[in-house]
């Protein structure tokens, strides 16, 4: 990876997701894998269809296939029912005076060009009286409705989920290219952290930040390992930091990000490679470390787990955004309405942990979670947006528009800057 400039200084939100859109990213490369194994995973080519949805005319509702020259305006009209069509199964041509029993999604027999419900029709023994003349919808679904051949259905940077996955299986697609899931390691650091099997020392917490940012990054698309918790100690902690590496795409640190004689990694990173933005005017998420150790890029994150889930979801999935070779600018952040005013200084991004609600007049809205500390881990059950409020804001009315991004569905989104 080509060294940038390695500046260390205080940035804006929207400075450091620049940054990261033009930073020379080792790119992770791509791989053919089957469709039912792609779930989660991002498309790095086209995918066109191969055939039509639905493959053939088929009736669209449970009734009669008939010749619409045998239903007359304004009289009942009685016609002899000659076969039964399933589902599945290819029925005979239908002559004039016939009409075929036909179920929903069963191909249109030959001759027959329209469909009367069964609701507007009687049905004794072999003869059914159509009650009603078929009107301007025919109830068919003709070939290539759905889908037309050779139709581009799904483009390169489009992340697959179940419903992707139920088109690709209907068109017989049975395998995709897409981006290779980044290899990403996750390492805590402080001696205050105790794993979950170990006895909770004096002064001890259990570490939340590493189960917490491994559920973010595998619902991200990523390959996680997990390192573990290290001890603030800085020979011990660039060890690890070198020896992985050469085998991961990423490497996601928790913890020493912050100012103070334990926080040692913006100085281990610096002397492996380069720290590229490290003290961000932004609340929570301020202090966060971007740089390289052995040309593996390194994100930093703090170590209160409020802030470090904003600074994941906001720099971490622009990161990973990159690596993937996901085409720019992103899907902007979504935009609602804010749910209770609020105030902030002028030139710093505040991020609220929320959850959309309904509002008076039956519109969503963001509304804010009362308790908004940085060190709040049960704030993080409840939450499930955050809402960024950008620098030029100060005094944001009830109802003032806000960017909103959700936290769990793993998708990186253009926030923090005016829409292009």
């Amino acid at each position: 990876m080509a060294k940038s400039s390695g500046a260390v200084g205080r940035f804006r939100l929207d400075d450091a997701l620049a940054f990261l859109e033009t930073y020379p990213f080792s790119r992770v490369g791509a791989e053919r894998v089957t469709a039912e194994a792609a779930c989660g995973r991002w498309l790095r080519s086209d995918v066109v269809a191969p055939g039509s949805l639905p493959r053939f005319d088929c009736a669209a509702m449970d009734g009669f296939a008939l010749r619409s020259a045998d239903a007359l305006e304004g009289r009942a009209v009685s016609l002899h029912v000659s076969q039964v069509i399933m589902a599945g199964r290819l029925g005979q041509p239908v002559a004039a005076g016939e009409a075929a029993r036909i179920f929903t999604g069963a191909a249109m027999p030959p001759g027959a060009d329209c469909v009367v419900m069964q609701e507007d029709a009687e049905l004794r023994g072999t003869e059914v009286t159509l009650c009603r003349k078929p009107g301007v919808r025919r109830h068919i679904r003709p070939v290539g409705e759905d889908v037309r051949r050779d139709e581009l259905i799904l483009s390169a940077g489009h992340r697959l989920g179940p419903g992707e996955l139920a088109l690709l299986a209907a068109l017989d697609v049975a395998t995709v290219q897409v981006s290779r899931a980044p290899k990403v390691a996750l390492i805590s650091t402080g001696d205050e952290l105790a794993a979950p099997e170990r006895e909770l020392g004096p002064g001890q917490i259990r570490d939340t930040n590493r189960p917490l940012l491994a559920r973010l990054l595998a619902g991200c698309g990523a390959d996680v390992t997990d390192l573990g918790i290290c001890a603030d100690e800085p020979e011990h902690l660039l060890r690890r930091l070198t020896e992985a590496a050469p085998g991961h795409d990423l490497i996601v640190s928790t913890g020493g990000a912050s100012v103070g004689l334990a926080d040692h990694m913006s100085g281990l990173v610096a002397r492996r490679g380069a720290v590229e933005f490290w003290r961000l005017q932004m609340r929570p998420g301020k202090p966060v470390g971007f740089g390289d150790i052995d040309d593996c890029p390194v994100l930093v994150l703090p170590g209160n787990p409020v802030a470090a889930l904003v600074d994941f979801i906001l720099i971490g999935r622009m990161i990973l955004a990159r690596l993937l070779d996901l085409p720019l600018p992103l899907s902007p952040a979504w935009r609602l309405p804010l749910g209770r005013a609020h105030a902030k200084p002028a030139g710093r991004t505040d991020v609220l942990l929320g959850r959309i609600e309904t509002g008076p007049e039956g519109r969503s809205c963001a509304m804010p979670l009362v308790q908004q500390g940085s060190a709040n881990v049960a704030a993080l059950a409840r939450a499930e947006i955050l809402i960024v409020l950008t620098p030029d804001m100060t005094e944001i009315a009830e109802g003032g528009i806000v960017e909103v991004v959700p936290i769990r569905d793993g998708v990186p989104r253009r926030v923090g800057r005016p829409p292009v």
